[in-house]
């Protein structure tokens, strides 16, 4: 069996090595009993690893400015989870960075992933998780992926990601589509690897899609999707997307949606803190700025999907009316009238409520049909479901039953108010011509009532059944009548 894409990348000789002082921190980070001499002990042993940890003590990112001068007293002071995290931060963060060659965005890549980073750890913390410090490295590293990609792909991937940009969904979307793998999955393989901690690879891989992150770290995940979003509202094309994004994520951590303004402002100062232990270029946009354009473009796009979906229910309800009206007449068509009278016998069946329906037949319509044309016949039927329509109430239901016939149900009427009903409608059509290509011709009908009795044999169709023998023997009357089913009520003219 051939090799899967991601098989055959992570073959590449190309990718990135961890570094070996980087392979002893994550020795002692998956040592829960590791002292503070040791892991002091240990960065003491890199002077480039020790200068960071003692920058990053003595600065503002993890509380107030100290005077700290030696690696046990910043152990101490930041805590042994939070040293151990920072340890592998920044010796991964330095050999990358090391590597990284020309023609890619390096500088966008890194500014993404410290302020992806540093938000991860404000969410987490403004949550009350105990996953800060992991939520620090699954945002800076979520885009190891990219790293791992470009070095093993070269010039064909960078060409890739320059067409996607900023964008970072359509860098994923275009390295599956060209190359069969996404950079989540690419970052997570080899962060497996290196043997990173479970959690971290966990939040390399679901970053963008938290919702299939195990349930053990879908919070952690959560935290690193956040932060993503954040630094796309502060970096990103689609700000105001991002930034809604965020105010979902926000929430679904239990934080209020207001939240997320403070955290991309909060990201923003912090990010310039530890920008500059890890050589990192912050952004030098204000708080203010960012806010205010993820705002206005939050907006535009409310308005947009409120305008969109404005849109998508008129198409919908105009489908609907589609679906529903006979085409030529304009009036209900014979799908639509099955429906309406089911649910109202329903309703007559459990109430004990009337319900009639009475079926209209043009007399002599063939015949016109000859004489004037097929034409003349569409407008005559056209005319004749207008005037129909003006004679009945608006709970009435007019549909056209087939060819020259139609059919009312009128819900809560009794057959004797359906014979009047009936009656009005057959006065309407006699009392005037209609008028149809410029011509006037004279039109009448038959009728056919019938109504809902609480029998056993009673159905829908039985009802229509009924209504049809009665407009068989409004025919046999002589035509332009009413009768109705089982009774002698009829009108004649």
């Amino acid at each position: 069996m051939p090799p899967s894409p991601l098989e055959r990348i992570m073959q590449s000789e190309r990718l990135p090595t961890i570094p070996a002082v980087a392979v002893r921190v994550i020795e002692l980070v998956q040592r829960p009993d590791v002292s503070l001499d040791e892991l002091g002990a240990m960065i003491e042993r890199d002077p480039a690893l020790a200068a960071r940890v003692l920058r990053m003590a003595n600065s503002g990112f993890y509380g107030r400015p100290r005077s700290i001068s030696r690696v046990r007293d910043a152990v101490l002071i930041l805590g042994l989870r939070t040293v151990k995290t920072l340890a592998l931060g920044f010796t991964l963060v330095t050999d990358l960075r090391a590597r990284q060659g020309a023609g890619f965005d390096h500088t966008w890549l890194w500014q993404r992933s410290l302020y992806a980073g540093v938000v991860a750890r404000g969410v987490a913390v403004r949550a009350g998780l105990r996953t800060a410090d992991e939520a620090f490295l699954g945002g800076l590293f979520h885009l190891l992926g990219v790293i791992a990609l470009e070095s093993a792909l070269g010039d064909d991937y960078r060409a890739l990601a320059g067409e996607a940009g900023r964008d970072v969904d359509l860098l994923r979307a275009r390295e599956f589509e060209r190359f069969g793998v996404d950079h989540s999955r690419v970052g997570a393989s080899l962060a497996e690897r290196w043997n990173l901690p479970a959690a971290l690879v966990d939040a390399i891989r679901h970053a963008a899609d938290p919702d299939a992150a195990p349930l053990e770290t879908a919070q952690l995940v959560m935290c690193v999707h956040a932060g993503c979003a954040a630094a796309d509202v502060i970096l990103g094309e689609h700000p105001g997307e991002r930034l809604g994004q965020l105010r979902t994520a926000c929430q679904r951590l239990g934080l209020p949606p207001e939240a997320a303004e403070e955290l991309v402002a909060d990201g923003l100062a912090s990010g310039a803190a530890l920008g500059a232990t890890l050589d990192i270029p912050a952004s030098c946009l204000e708080p203010e700025e960012v806010l205010a354009r993820a705002n206005e473009a939050l907006l535009r796009l409310t308005i947009e999907s409120e305008r969109e979906n404005a849109a998508l229910q008129a198409e919908r309800e105009q489908l609907i009316q589609q679906a529903s009206t006979d085409v030529l007449t304009g009036v209900a068509n014979r799908r639509h009238f099955h429906e309406f009278l089911e649910e109202h016998f329903r309703l007559a069946a459990r109430y004990g409520t009337p319900l009639s329906l009475f079926l209209v037949d043009l007399d002599h319509f063939k015949q016109l049909n000859d004489t004037y044309g097929h034409l003349v016949g569409d407008d005559v039927l056209r005319g004749v479901a207008q005037r129909m329509r003006a004679h009945l109430r608006d709970a009435d239901l007019l549909a056209r039953f087939g060819g020259e016939e139609f059919v009312v149900v009128l819900p809560s009427t009794p057959l004797e108010g359906a014979v009047q009903s009936a009656e009005r409608v057959r006065a309407a059509l006699a009392a005037r011509p209609i008028e149809a290509a410029g011509q006037e011709i004279p039109v009448t009908a038959s009728f056919g009532v019938s109504a809902y009795r609480a029998d056993a044999l009673m159905t829908p169709e039985w009802l229509i059944k009924e209504a049809d023998l009665a407009l068989y023997e409004a025919k046999r009357a002589g035509r332009n009548c009413v009768r109705a089913a089982g009774d002698e009520v009829s009108s004649r003219f």
